[in-house]
């Protein structure tokens, strides 16, 4: 049984006594205070507000019972009200890992609700997390494999978060037998050695990388610790392939890419810091850093919100929306990670900052929280989504935002 933990954190908090479908006394169970405006958020119970952002979000986009015909995944709109989630695949890795945050934050404050959650991982699970792929050879044995080597990726790694938090060993096997056999076949594929877009075109892409590198680095260390050094040589071979790929397209300025994602930002950032722990070598951290100083500083990421940063509106639709939660969830790890001051004794400091920055405006002023039921969070941190002709919200932008505010309870006691 493989023990050590990837999802690095303290338990925290305060949590409600138990979930609630929609029904009217919602409102009054998640109880959000009502900020007029973001100064008040100097003064944010960050665990309350956490509270209430996950079991929305849990409560609204996980289907715990059928809902237009999905069951025991996340639904692309809230209950999901159109039916259309289909092709709900990679995005299910990302909502997932919200809820493996509040999991982790509530497991022993809150057991009824932590076990509720566990349940909800283990149909996820048993519904191989909604993949469509109808390609046998490429599901795998696992059934989590996929054309698309990312959608594959993102999954993997969430396969990995899920066993780190409960211990359940089948999520682990199916994470490795999903790398190697729908994954590591690829390396071989293109004539550079990295990681290609999907089967049906072989392309490399930043967006495959980077998740690439943190899956192969997270297997290369299970391997280490369980003795088995020629898998953890692979594994880490595979790691520097993927990151490699990255630096190959990183700017001066630490972006990614001819049209730089907050995602690949964050996955650059903690394969980073991966490969600095797995091989000492400092250069792959410096890397990490200059990402996440990319994300941070350059106008092609972010607007100018009050004379400050803040991640810009990368899209609306189903996939473009849920960047920012990739970003907040990796830029926790290396905010908590004490070793890097040694390396770069600003990083962790300006990341919490910028991470703090988002989580005050999505609380003050990115949500209507005085019509909470029929509220939701927009795709810009500071602004609630305008509800237009669709009265319902989105899972994407919604689980940047609880994202955000997870993060928030893992790193709100850090005394820079």
């Amino acid at each position: 049984m493989k023990t050590t933990r990837y999802i690095i954190g303290t338990v925290l908090g305060l949590s409600l006594s138990a979930f609630v479908a929609c029904d009217p006394d919602y409102a009054a169970i998640t109880n959000p205070p009502v900020a007029a405006d973001k100064a008040v958020a100097a003064q944010t119970d960050w665990i309350a507000a956490a509270d209430s952002a996950s079991a929305a979000f849990i409560d609204r986009f996980y289907c715990s019972t059928r809902r237009n015909h999905a069951e025991g995944v996340f639904s692309y709109s809230e209950y999901n009200h159109a039916g259309g989630n289909g092709s709900c695949y990679w995005q299910q890795a990302h909502a997932m890992a919200v809820m493996v945050e509040y999991y982790n934050r509530i497991r022993y404050t809150d057991p009824t609700r932590a076990a509720a959650l566990k349940q909800y991982m283990q149909t996820w699970f048993q519904r191989r997390g909604n993949n469509y792929e109808g390609n046998a050879s490429w599901r795998g044995t696992s059934g989590f494999g996929n054309d698309f080597t990312d959608d594959t990726l993102w999954i993997t790694i969430a396969l990995l978060q899920m066993y780190e938090a409960t211990g359940v060993e089948a999520y682990f096997t199916a994470a490795k037998a999903t790398y190697d056999e729908c994954v590591r076949p690829r390396f071989e594929v293109n004539n550079y050695g990295w990681l290609p877009w999907k089967w049906t075109d072989l392309g490399a892409n930043e967006c495959t990388n980077g998740p690439g590198a943190i899956a192969a680095a997270t297997l290369a260390r299970y391997a280490k610790e369980d003795g088995n050094q020629e898998e953890y040589d692979r594994y880490l071979s595979e790691a520097f392939a993927c990151f490699d790929q990255n630096l190959h397209v990183m700017a001066t300025n630490g972006t990614l890419g001819s049209v730089p994602l907050s995602y690949t930002q964050g996955t650059c950032m903690e394969a980073g810091r991966l490969l600095w722990h797995l091989t000492g070598d400092k250069a792959y951290l410096l890397k990490g850093i200059l990402a996440a100083r990319g994300q941070m500083g350059s106008t092609s990421m972010n607007e100018k919100v009050d004379g400050n940063n803040v991640m810009r509106d990368e899209g609306a639709d189903g996939n473009n929306s849920i960047f920012h939660a990739v970003l907040f969830h990796w830029a926790a790890r290396m905010i908590l990670d004490t070793e890097i001051d040694a390396v770069d004794a600003r990083i962790r400091k300006d990341l919490f900052t910028y991470v703090k920055r988002h989580a005050d405006y999505y609380w003050s002023t990115g949500v209507d929280k005085s019509d909470w039921e029929n509220s939701y969070f927009g795709v810009k941190c500071y602004e609630p989504r305008s509800a237009g002709s669709d009265p319902y919200g989105a899972l994407g932008a919604y689980a940047s935002a609880a994202q955000c505010l997870e993060t928030m309870c893992l790193i709100q006691n850090l005394d820079f």
